[in-house]
């Protein structure tokens, strides 16, 4: 069985990210597994390259290390975000920045550079769900998309929906868009199957 894994970068654990999250995970054929990123701890990145001396360790010792292993543990991950001045959220943006630890644990494909170490999400399927009052959820899926390219993750799918105040409930177009993501997605882990 497949493993994927919902990471809700919205402040909200009951808002339209995490129902767009959930509207993904229930057309899974598999095992899934949620982490909101609000109830973790996770500190800036402080950029002091500690990671990179030590093998991947940070310097900070908080929630990070759980999710760069439920990363590693999962087939597949489906990043949620609000967009927020066209960009991510400030909480998917610092979990982002403080994976760059995991480009220095020595997994993955080496990028041939020492400073960036090595894409330690090779082998993941990966797709987006961005939730916005009314535009410009394409900027914000641009920060997912570097992010994805840098780890080595393989991007299947985005689901940008504008909500404008309303609920999924309003937008029954959103959950079909949501059930295309996650049969994208399972049809990308199959063909790496064979």
């Amino acid at each position: 069985m497949k493993t994927i894994l919902a990471i809700n970068g919205s402040p909200r654990k009951k808002g339209t990210t995490a129902a767009m999250l959930s509207e993904v995970l229930s057309f899974w054929k598999g095992t899934a597994r949620s982490i909101h990123l609000s109830d973790l701890t996770i500190g800036h990145c402080y950029g002091c390259l500690h990671c990179m001396k030590h093998h991947g360790v940070c310097v900070q010792h908080d929630d990070m290390d759980k999710v760069i292993d439920a990363i590693l543990a999962a087939d597949a991950v489906v990043i949620g975000s609000p967009n927020y001045y066209y960009c991510v959220s400030g909480l998917l943006k610092n979990m982002i920045d403080r994976s760059i630890a995991a480009s220095y644990r020595g997994i993955g494909e080496y990028t041939g550079m020492e400073w960036h170490g090595w894409k330690p999400f090779v082998g993941k399927v990966c797709g987006f769900v961005i939730c916005q009052a009314a535009f410009g959820g394409e900027k914000a899926e641009g920060t997912l998309l570097c992010f994805a390219d840098y780890s080595g993750m393989t991007h299947v799918g985005t689901v940008i929906a504008s909500f404008g105040g309303k609920t999924l409930d309003d937008f029954p177009d959103y959950r079909d868009e949501a059930h295309t993501l996650a049969q994208r997605i399972q049809a990308a882990l199959q063909e790496r199957k064979q």
